[in-house]
């Protein structure tokens, strides 16, 4: 290990390429800053031998090459790459120096991934032509490629106003600056370094770290001249790829909890494991991952065995990830999935079988509803019920097969306690205590003729302000307000006594859903002001009551609870044989 400078580090004798395994370009605008901090430091000092430390850098130089291939810093070296071009690019002979930054073939002599690097080129190409390329932003593929745009962008807002003898003067403060240079002879022990350290406080992804100890086992065990890593690469390459649109989509605010779109790889790389015969439903995603690693080494006596192991493995978990945001693009088009994923939010371990159903070419409406049933009497009746749920991912083969696990599953929950006759009469009697459930209920018994573009209307923006939108709050609303005892309008509805209404003041038949503002609106207001409000709302079952709210009463309670009671026996009629 040696101190070196960064003008000796990135000399014209030598080039950089970002391995297969690396993860993707991780650093931020506020990593930019503490670099421009650590420059205008050494610049401000009083003496310019002082070495300013930036940092490490650990490469594996290729055999008979002059290609060094950057196993840790990649991060910090990227971005002094960036930085030092952008400066040189401001002085006044730009040429003059070129030979540092590019090759005798004019080729940049860092190499990013494959996947960024004409991506790359481009975004350098601004400083060559003194001019922002706004386009670029629209052709921003992955997160990688955005953090990228994004730090460059910062840099360029840096630079672009400087003198040409200030960039001159920035750049030369910045090759005297200092990288500790470790060389690494063993590319096995540089794929193993990477996966063991940090990049400035950048932590590796878990999926950064899947892809670097699988072509760490494919690189020690495999001849085929590195066609199983290019594989295991390309595929990694578009799973990050499909993990940046999955993050994107309208729909991530409403999948597991509010840090799914923080989380993407990590949540979907733990749901495809739970199929995998790795996973487990109290395992994090950490333990998942230590599962592999396990399967990997028992299989190490057999290279066959694990290579082919590896093979299938990446080339599955590419297929779930494409699955699964096929699964989330189904909300833009079918009513059934929209219902299930913003509706009733059905618990993530379900998410397995829905993507193994959609990969078998077995997943429809009525599977979107199979699922949606069994989250009402897995979890809808106080029970929780984590291992079936997840264990239905075997039966996902083929339509058939999981419709009989499924019912027979809701079945067996009902064993001993009450039947599922009770729970559907329970719903009736009790719909406001049910939640998301009768939600779910509520928009399939009402709202039978609501398409998915009505209900993908039924959206607003969420919390964050970006693209993801969300299911807009919604209270569950008593037509008959429950003040009708205090205010004395509770004969006006056709009861007689407080106990008369109490008995059925909670069940389905008196029970909207509605918008939460315009609840709020209603507060506990008469008739004319419900009526108004179901008027505004976006349900169009809502507005067509609002005119016959002024004839409502308990006969219409008693006769809608018997009507649900009679739906639900039809929709649910296969789990009561």
């Amino acid at each position: 290990m040696a101190q070196e400078s960064v003008e000796k580090v990135f000399s014209n004798n030598k080039r950089f390429s970002i391995p297969k395994y690396q993860r993707d370009y991780a650093w931020k605008k506020k990593n930019l800053d503490e670099l421009w901090g650590d420059l205008e430091e050494a610049k401000n000092a009083s003496s310019d031998s002082m070495g300013h430390f930036l940092g490490t850098i650990v490469v594996a130089k290729e055999p008979n090459s002059d290609v060094y291939h950057i196993i840790d810093g990649q991060q910090r070296s990227t971005t002094i790459f960036m930085l030092r071009y952008a400066l040189n690019a401001k002085t006044k002979d730009p040429a003059w120096n070129m030979n540092i930054f590019r090759d005798e073939n004019r080729e940049l002599r860092l190499q990013v991934i494959p996947t960024n690097q004409e991506f790359f080129k481009e975004l350098l190409a601004q400083a060559d032509n003194n001019k922002r390329d706004t386009s670029l932003k629209d052709r921003i593929e992955t997160d990688g490629q955005k953090r990228l745009y994004e730090v460059f962008e910062a840099i360029w807002d840096r630079v672009r106003e400087l003198e040409s003898t200030q960039a001159k003067e920035y750049l030369s403060v910045l090759d005297k600056m200092v990288l500790m240079w470790l060389e690494e002879a063993d590319s096995g022990r540089a794929i193993r370094t990477f996966q063991s350290v940090n990049d400035r406080g950048v932590p590796l992804l878990l999926l950064d770290k899947l892809k670097a100890l699988l072509i760490l086992y494919s690189n020690k065990y495999s001849n085929d001249n590195g066609t199983l890593d290019n594989k295991i690469n390309e595929r990694f390459g578009e799973i990050f790829k499909i993990a940046t649109k999955i993050r994107k989509h309208k729909l991530s605010s409403s999948l597991g909890d509010r840090e799914f779109a923080k989380e993407v790889e990590t949540r979907v790389f733990n749901y495809h494991a739970l199929g995998q015969r790795v996973g487990h439903y109290r395992y994090g995603a950490d333990k998942s991952f230590d599962a592999i690693k396990v399967v990997l080494k028992s299989k190490t006596e057999n290279p066959q065995e694990l290579l082919e192991y590896i093979d299938t493995y990446s080339s599955d978990l590419l297929e779930f990830f494409e699955a699964f945001y096929r699964v989330m693009q189904r909300t833009e088009t079918s009513a059934e999935a929209f219902k299930l994923l913003y509706v009733l939010r059905i618990n993530p371990l379900f998410y397995s079988s829905l993507v193994r159903l959609e990969m078998n070419g077995a997943l429809d409406d009525e599977c979107l509803r199979l699922l949606a049933q069994a989250e009402v009497f897995f979890y809808g009746c106080g029970s929780s019920n984590d291992s079936t749920a997840y264990k239905l991912c075997e039966a996902t083969s083929d339509k058939d097969s999981f419709k009989n696990r499924v019912i027979q599953d809701c079945k067996d929950c009902y064993k001993s306690d009450s039947s599922i006759s009770d729970v559907l009469r329970d719903i009736a009697r009790d719909g406001y205590s049910w939640g998301k459930y009768f939600r779910y209920l509520f928009f399939t018994y009402r709202c039978d003729d609501m398409d998915a573009r009505a209900f993908n209307d039924l959206l607003e923006e969420d919390d964050n302000g970006d693209s993801n939108k969300t299911m807009q709050p919604y209270d569950i609303e008593h037509i008959v307000p429950l003040n009708a005892i205090e205010n004395g309008s509770l004969r006006q509805y056709g009861f007689d006594t407080a106990d008369d209404f109490g008995g059925i003041k909670d069940s389905f038949g008196n029970l909207l859903v509605l918008e939460s503002k315009l609840n709020r609106k209603i507060r506990d207001g008469g008739a004319q002001i419900k009526k108004e409000a179901y008027k505004d709302s976006k349900i169009d079952y809502n507005r067509k009551f609002a005119n016959t709210l002024e004839s409502f009463g308990k006969k219409h309670i008693i006769e809608e609870n018997e009507k649900f009671t009679q739906w639900a026996r039809e929709f649910f009629k296969d789990f009561l044989c």
